[in-house]
Formats: structure tokens, sequence, C-alpha cells
């Protein structure tokens, strides 16, 4: 997938990206298969069935995670999935959740299953089958073709499971999971439902471990010069009976896809095995990984037996020196790297946490427009995606754990995490935690030693801080990170510093600044917090403070802000009407807020000169307005309407301000250099909103079913400038094989929908007037044709609890029914049944539509196909096993209309929103148009052109 098509500033880092997208040398194809497993699933959401998990007998689970049950009913959609971005916001909900009604209190909301049926064919019985999930939040079951595959509670971490010995090679195989999000694990926005990637791996019975490969680079000395020496551990596993020798083969490609280094090692693997095999090759002069210069390079490991290949994996990898230095700091390829960096949660407007991979690359590349070089994955592992972005983009990583403890799951969790994670360029340092409680105890000592020893011997590369929110204390984890981090307590670290003068340090968490976009003054009954850079919590400071501490002292490495981006939940300063924060550098749809040129002027080599506030303040004529100037030039000289209002000088990391009595027109300001002017900006007062202008962040994208554009949507006046107090109401059109899949304006109190689901208006007829016969022989088909004379059988209640048919018996069911025109014209007919106790065999008009072998189902058929307008008939031949049976709990026919989906819209907040279209699998162009009441409408055309879609389950 090509995330850069359509967009030049990109073009120099796609160059790197597109090279590993073309073959590099021909070779024996891999038996191994990984296809995605996103599209076509079923949802429902409630509680409807409890844990639907049977104890007394292995498979045979009931209800949903059985293979037999009906979702005919239930929504289709696509993963990845968040299904909060679709409830309504509510007052008395959780604030740090972002006011959604879910977790405790709103069960009915917080419980949701999904389910899939694919097909497995029939050569897949000499293969391995592993399930594997990227994320799924929160407390989930899995099962597999009835049976049972395992419980993972944490929303956070990615699970396995190995289904060969479940899997229905040749036919059907059904998956279901049940998400369970009542309870919390963090104090934010965190979502719900399966909203990372789930996959289906195939390999032969000799295969390369789920993240058995480790690859990384080293230089005599960790001096970054002549050739490097490439470490390659592979761990192989053998499941199968047999003793196989086999070979295997490592080949290293530059960026540029020439090989680099070639190499192997013959080995024998005992049956039932894991075995892991280390090799080393030197790569002379090698192109080194920075965020300026984004290298990667590619191990290409083939495993070979009996005269084939057995597996074949690829993993990019960069060359590059990392080192933390208690007196210089961070150092990169050996030179003092200052940390430029934001922390950030892991949602976006319109979507939730469940980001398509283009979104990720999107948000890194905002962060990077900033002279942002580093992010801290706060406070969770990442989504692998973002890491592949951070790789290929160039941005180091702060790759964090959830929770402090060495309890067996959570050391599971943090090894699992550093094996994913241990071979991506970008991640330069662990860190185990963020602010736990008990940090400065004894027991918080012993367990941060124990996960920092479990880390380095998994990575004896990369050293482990964590994030702490305490001041000059050294006892407890402090004591023995290899890292200190800092949480905000600027006060105090040069005291810790001169006290522990062997120790690195870095700031893990600084700023905290809050501030709204576009807004200049707090206003507490709307929410919204000013954007002059002079509002922090008091436990924080504004960015200017904390930068200028940390720029002076190299030691401490630089740091992460707080944050990079608003998030859902934890509204700061205020609470209701506000639904997410006002920590973010830019606001939750990726607009920049003022902050974001203090920082751009600081962090970046581009000439930056930026004016606040805006220039439309009607009715403050001749009032004063606090004007700033955020600049990189070393002298900026500020106009009113062509009058000069005094030239002065730039401090470092700072900025400038200007008192000016307001008076309609133009505010200019010219960056110095030398005495030369080198730039000029201008803010002027608009008119009224005249147009709605539409501006996607790439006009071509790929028809892959995934790939997106994500569309800024501005209101201008009259002479096309942005209007940066509009407001208005606007709706969305598109057309073409594409789909909106959602909607923003980072305005922190907005309580519009962020998505809009469609609905599907229907009938329900309850089917009355069933009779019964009893027989011994099961099925009945005869009994079951549409003209069967029944006449003289016996009424039945079929809407009675349980019963009428004792242990063994069986019977036939049968009714008849009026289908109208409306029925006959209807987009769907389903035939709904409370429940089928136990084994049921359902026919319409003597056509058999389907069976149900789960007394606790409430089986759906669809049966539209088979009515006809008059007289019909329906027959259900039932068998009982146990206890009491029959038809229960009521029959309807329900008929559906052509499914509907609400007008997409959104209000603009000062002056822009942001539609996120996402491509279909065909190509073509969409159209989008955004229509304003009273205000020319725009479009746009987003060209949609042929691409290979990745490998997926059918």
């Amino acid at each position: 997938m090509n995330f850069f098509k359509g967009c030049p500033a990109l073009a120099a880092t796609a160059a790197i990206f597109i090279v590993f997208i073309l073959p590099v040398r021909a070779a024996d194809p891999s038996p191994r298969e990984r296809l995605l497993l996103d599209f076509g699933w079923r949802f429902h959401l409630g509680d409807d069935w409890g844990l639907s998990e049977r104890l007394d007998k292995g498979g045979g689970n009931p209800g949903p995670a059985g293979r037999t049950f009906s979702d005919a009913n239930w929504r289709v959609l696509n993963l990845p999935h968040d299904w909060l971005p679709e409830l309504p916001f509510d007052s008395h909900a959780n604030p740090d959740h972002g006011f959604k009604p879910f977790g405790p209190g709103y069960r009915s909301n917080s419980v949701a299953w999904y389910r899939r049926t694919f097909p497995l064919p029939d050569e897949d019985r000499t293969r391995r089958l592993m399930l594997e999930f990227d994320g799924v939040y929160r407390d989930c079951n899995v099962f597999f073709n009835g049976y049972f595959l395992g419980h993972h509670a944490s929303g956070y971490s990615g699970f396995r499971y190995d289904i060969t010995d479940l899997a229905n090679c040749g036919g059907e195989n059904t998956l279901a999971v049940r998400v369970d999000a009542s309870q919390f694990e963090g104090w934010f926005y965190e979502g719900a439902g399966i909203y990372r990637h789930v996959w289906l791996s195939k390999t032969s019975a000799l295969h390369i471990a789920p993240d058995g490969t480790f690859v990384h680079s080293e230089f005599a000395g960790n001096v970054p010069e002549g050739s490097a020496t490439i470490h390659v551990q592979t761990l192989l596993q053998n499941e199968e009976n047999s003793p196989v020798p086999a070979t295997i083969t490592c080949e290293i490609f530059d960026p540029k896809g020439r090989s680099a280094a070639h190499f192997q090692q013959s080995i024998t693997m005992e049956g039932w095995t894991n075995k892991e095999v280390s090799q080393q090759a030197a790569v002379s002069e090698p192109a080194l990984w920075s965020p300026e210069t984004p290298n990667l390079y590619k191990l290409v490991t083939t495993i070979q037996a009996q005269g084939k290949a057995a597996d074949q994996t690829e993993t990019e990898f960069g060359i590059r020196t990392i080192a933390f230095d208690a007196n210089k700091g961070f150092l990169l390829n050996g030179k003092f790297c200052e940390i430029k960096g934001t922390c950030n949660h892991q949602d976006h407007a319109g979507v939730g946490s469940a980001l398509p991979d283009r979104l990720q690359y999107f948000r890194v590349s905002r962060l990077k427009d900033m002279g942002d070089n580093a992010i801290r994955t706060s406070h969770n592992p990442p989504t692998p995606e973002l890491l592949e972005g951070c790789d290929l983009l160039g941005m180091l990583v702060m790759d964090e754990n959830r929770l402090l403890g060495s309890d067996a799951q959570n050391l599971v969790d943090l090894a699992g995490l550093v094996r994913r994670d241990r071979n991506h360029p970008s991640v330069v340092i662990w860190s185990l935690f963020n602010e736990e409680d008990q940090q400065t105890t004894p027991t918080a000592r012993r367990i941060a030693a124990t996960m920092q020893r479990v880390v380095h011997e998994l990575d004896p590369t990369r050293l482990c801080t964590a994030a702490g929110n305490v001041g000059n204390e050294f006892q407890g984890v402090n004591s023995v990170l290899d890292v200190r981090g800092w949480n905000y307590h600027q006060d105090d670290v040069d005291a810790y510093h001169q006290e522990h003068p062997a120790q690195p340090e870095i700031g893990t968490e600084q700023a905290s600044t809050v501030g709204t976009r576009g807004i200049y003054a707090n206003d507490k009954e709307r929410g919204y917090v000013s954007a002059y850079d002079t509002n922090a919590p008091p436990w924080a400071t504004t960015a200017e403070t904390w930068w200028k501490i940390f720029a002076a002292r190299p030691w401490l490495s630089g740091g992460f802000v707080w944050t990079g981006f608003d998030y859902r939940g934890e509204p700061t300063p205020y609470s209701w009407p506000c639904v997410n924060s006002h920590f973010g550098i830019m606001d939750t749809c990726g607009f920049a807020k003022d902050n974001f040129y203090y920082y751009q002027s600081w962090w970046s080599d581009r000439v930056v000169l930026h004016l606040l506030p805006h220039w439309n303040w009607p009715g403050k004529e001749g009032q004063e307005i606090d004007v700033r100037c955020f600049s990189n030039c070393k002298e900026v000289e500020l106009f009113l309407n062509g009058q000069s209002l005094g030239r002065k000088s730039m401090p470092a990391n700072s900025h400038l301000q200007w008192m000016v009595p307001y008076a309609p027109g133009v505010l200019l300001a010219k960056g110095y250099k030398d005495g030369q002017a080198i730039a000029e900006e201008k803010i002027e007062t608009t008119g009224a909103a005249a147009n709605v202008k539409l501006t996607p962040d790439r006009a071509s994208i790929e028809a892959n079913g995934e790939d997106l554009s994500i569309v800024t949507v501005s209101l201008t006046d009259a002479a096309g400038r942005i209007v940066p107090v509009a407001s208005n109401h606007i709706e969305f059109e598109l057309s073409g094989p594409g789909r909106i899949i959602g909607v923003g304006n980072g305005d922190p109190s907005c309580h519009e929908p962020d998505q809009y689901v469609a609905t599907q208006p229907s009938h329900e007829t309850a089917l009355k007037n069933w009779r019964i016969k009893r027989g011994a022989k099961y099925p009945r088909p005869e009994e079951s044709s549409e003209k069967f004379d029944d006449t003289g059988w016996d009424a039945v209640d079929v809407g009675r609890q349980e019963g009428p048919l004792k242990p063994g018996e069986s019977a036939v069911f049968r009714t008849e029914f009026e289908a109208t025109p409306a029925m006959i014209s209807a987009y769907a007919v389903n035939l709904n049944f409370g429940m089928i106790d136990d084994d049921g065999w359902v026919y319409v008009n003597g056509h058999k539509v389907g069976e149900s072998h789960d007394w606790s189902a409430e089986p759906s058929f669809k049966v539209g196909q088979y009515v006809h307008e008059g007289v019909n008939t329906i027959a259900v031949s039932v068998q009982n096993r146990e206890g009491s049976g029959g038809v229960n709990k009521g029959v309807s026919l329900v008929t559906l209309e052509k499914p509907v989906t609400p007008a997409w819209q959104r209000s603009a907040f000062n002056g822009l929103a942001q539609v996120i279209v996402q491509a279909d699998k065909q190509p073509g162009t969409l159209t989008l148009t955004a229509r304003s009441a009273g205000l020319e409408p725009g479009t746009v055309n987003i060209t949609s052109g042929a691409a290979a879609p990745r490998p997926a389950v059918p």
C-alpha cells in the first residue's frame, strides 16, 4: 500500500518505501501466508447471551459462540472498529472516558459480539494455522468452530491462538469474539471493540516462531564507522513428530534493494522442539537510520528442508547506534540528538481508537511538520502500524508498557511487547510504566528490577526508563532504572542530577499546557481555554517554561510534551460540556493550535513566523488586543494597516508580544535575519463565511478497501480567506466507490456524532396458529412440503418458554402466513425463532432454508427468495434430545427495507472541520460535496486508483 500517493511533501521518504514494495530477488514461493481478517464481520452490541461458555464439555459452546448460531440479523462491518463513537454523549457518564455511556452502570453498551465465517481450503490440512489479534479492548473471550480458544484481558497487548486442531479445512469455519468493556484499564478514552487488525497465519510444520526474528546492528565501540556487524537470532519451531534437517539462509538488502550480505547455517530440528539459531554478518559502509534519513534494510530469512522452502519471512530494520549518557544526553549515531517529542494516546476524531493504517502515517507526518522527532506511546503498547510509520518516516519512539508488575501475566505482556517491537529502529528506549502510585516503595524497586532484567534478556541493545511523577526521589524504582524519567518536577532536576551524576535522564512527560484552537479567552461555561501559552494545571507548566529549562540542560536528553494531539476524555481544567482534553499541541483532527508554531520555531530548521490571535474582533474597536508572535527569526517588526508598531529582537526559545488597539484590517509581521527580511506573515479581518472549501491531504489514493484521504473543510469569505470564528453547520455527500468513516472538528465541547450508522426500517409480524404432529422419525421432509395436509394436527402454542416435547421425542410444527406485495418487494425477509430446542430443520414452501442445533441460538433465516404472494407454509422438523423442547419463545417474520444512512454532517469549529474518506476495492472517482445553508457548496474529486489489496481471508 503506497500511503504517499498524491502527497508530494513526502515524496523523498516515499522513495525509500517504494523500494521495498518491489520484489528484490526471485525466490521459491514461501508456504507462509499472512492474511488480513478485517473484512465482512458481523457485529451485535448487547449482553444478550451472557458468556455463552460451556464448562462441562469441550466444544459445543452455546449462543453466538456456537457454529450454527444465526447472525443473519447482525450488522456487517469491517475492522478496525471502535463502537464508542457510535454512542451518544451522556453528561452522567465517566468524564475521563469522554462522557460515553459505557463501563460501570452501562452494561448494555459495554458488551458486544463479533462473528466471522470463512472458508479454509482443503490443502490447509497440512499446515499450521494461527489467529493473531493486534488488539481488542477489552476482556475478550474467543471461540472457533464452537470451541473456546482463550480469554485475553488486556486491551493493548496482542495475542494469538493456534487453531490447527479445530480447523474445518475444505469447509466453513466460524470465529466468534465476545468483548467486555465494562471495566476500564486507564483513566482516558480507550475505545471498545476489535480496534486493531486481525490476521490468519498459515505455515508449514517447520517454521519461524511468531516474533521469532531478532536483528540488530553493532559497531566497534558503539561508534558508527566502518562496517556494521549484523546479529540475527531466529527462533525455529518444528511442530511434527520427525526430526528435520534444515538450512537457515539469511540475506540482507540495503535501502536500494541491493544485496548487502548473505549467510546460512545447517541445523537439525528434533520433533516438537524450539531452537534459537544465532548468526551474524558484516555490512560495509551502511546507510544509517535517523529521523532525517530513515534508511531501512530488509532481512529475508528462508528455512529450507527436503530440497524446498519450508518458511520465509521478511524483517525490516535499521542500522544505527544509540546511547544515553549521564552528561551528554541522548546520542544517535554518535551525535547528540535532543528529544523533541510528544506523548500521544491512540484516538483520532471521527474514528475513536480504530485508526486505519493511513491515519497513523498522517499523524506521524503532522508531528514531523512541527519539528517533533519522537513519540512516547502513552500509556500502552502501540499498534504495530504506528511503529512502521515511525520507521519509515523517521520518528524516534519511547515504547511504553502498560503496568508495573512482575506477576506472570504482566511479564508475559512485557515480553510480548519487547519481542514484537525490538526490530524497529525507531524504538530507542523502553518505558516500563507510567506514574504508578507505589513507585517509591521497596516493593516497586524489586518489581522494576525484575521487569528491567526481562527486557535486557530479550533486548540487550536498549535501556529502560519509566514515566515517574516524583521529584528528587531516588528510592524505589529510580534506584534501579537505567534512565531516570521525569514527569514534570522541573524544579528538582538540578538537585537530582547533582546527587546522581552517573544516571542518564530524560523528560518522559512535560508541559501539559491547556488551550483550545482559535479561542483567546477562558470560557468555563462553554468549556474553552485560551490558546495563549498561559494556562497549565497546578502540576504543569507552559510550553515556553519547560522547554527553556530542558534546552539549557542537554544531559536531560530533551523530553516529551503532554500531548501532541488532543484526545477524548480527561477534560481539563473543565468538565461537561467538555468531552475531551485541551492538552494537545493540535486538536483531535490534527489542526494546529498556536503552540504548534512555538515548537516549530525552536524544534525545526524551517523559517517560522506566526501571529496570534485572529483579527476578527467586532465591537472591540480601540481596545487593546494581546498580539503575540512565535518565530525563529532574529527580529520581527509588526505593522497594523501599514503602520509600524515596532521592531523587536526574538529571545531564544521565547516569543514576542505587543498590545495593539484593535482596528479592522491587516496585521502584518516581517521577520529579519542579519538585517534582511526573510519572512512575512499577515492576518486579516475577514468577511462573513461565503464558501465551503474542501482540501484533501491526498487527491489520489488506492482502491484497496483500506486507503483513505483526510479532507480539511474550510469556511472561507468571498476573498477566499478562512473565517476564524465561523461555526456553520455542514452536510456531506459522497458518491463513487468509497465511504465516509468519520467526521470531526476539534471542538472539545462538541456533542455532534462522529459517525452516522445506517439504520434499516423493518416490520415484524408474529406467526401464530401453529399445529404439531409427533413422531419417531426426524427430520421429516415429507410433512414439511408446501401442500401437505395438516388439518388433523393438534394446535400448539409456540410462544411458551419450553416444551411440549419430552426427551427423545420428535415432531413437525407447521403454520401458514399471507404474503403481501409489499413483503415480496422488500429488501429482505427474515424468519426469526425465539428457540428451537434441540435440533431443527426449517422449511418454507417445501424448501429447506436452514438448520439449528443450538437451543440457545435464537436462529434467523433469510427466506425472501422462497416467499410468494398469497398463502405460504412454514414447517419445522424438531428432535428433542433432553429435557423439554420444541419450537418456543415465539416465531416472527421480519420484512426489512433497504438500509438508510443518515446524512453525514458536522458543524465547523472556528472555521474548520474534517472528513475521513475511505476507498472501496473498486477503482473510480470519489466526489465529496459539502453544503451549508447560504454558502457556496464545495466539491472535491479524489481518484481511487486500481491497486492490489493486501492478501485477505475471503
